[in-house]
């Protein structure tokens, strides 16, 4: 059952432990996004503009970025040639604030999914729809090793940053 907008509102990012699949994942996301404390994940093909490329996931991402010297923000994206042509409110951000956010691309994988402190997932099962829960240590641990093996095997990009002459 996908819970209406307002209760999502609600959910406590560690603490929230409901599975369910989200239709609304711009919303969800943001929701997310804005609870987190330290350490943001972001798994994704094209950097899914319809979730992530609007002002208040940026201003949330950015609030993680400038809250502690020990924040953790890395991104890792498949066709970032496109994503840089076609502009993006996170990688200007990334642009803009240099190391606080790394970004690193690899050239083929399969899935989409950003892991919140290690704690919350939202991970994207299809086209239009996630399957998300604020508090899923078991299935966050699983993706963090995928994550992290396709972080070893990825390079930093240079579609991610800005030349400077």
């Amino acid at each position: 059952m996908t819970p209406e907008l307002k209760e999502i509102k609600k959910y406590i990012l560690g603490e929230t432990d409901k599975e369910f699949v989200c239709v609304n994942n711009q919303h969800t996301a943001f929701v997310m996004l804005k609870q987190i404390e330290l350490r943001l994940d972001i798994l994704s093909r094209d950097f899914d503009p319809d979730i992530y490329n609007n002002i208040e996931c940026r201003e949330a991402i950015e609030d993680l970025a400038l809250r502690s010297r020990y924040s953790r923000i890395r991104i890792l994206l498949q066709d970032t040639k496109t994503i840089s042509q076609r502009g993006h409110l996170i990688l200007y951000l990334g642009r803009r604030l240099g190391n606080m956010i790394q970004f690193r691309s690899l050239n083929s994988f399969s899935e989409s999914f950003m892991i919140a402190d290690g704690i919350g997932i939202m991970h994207k099962t299809a086209p239009l729809a996630s399957i998300v829960n604020f508090k899923d240590r078991p299935t966050a641990k699983k993706l963090s090793k995928i994550f992290e093996d396709h972080w070893e095997n990825a390079t930093p990009d240079p579609n991610t940053r800005d030349m400077v002459i």
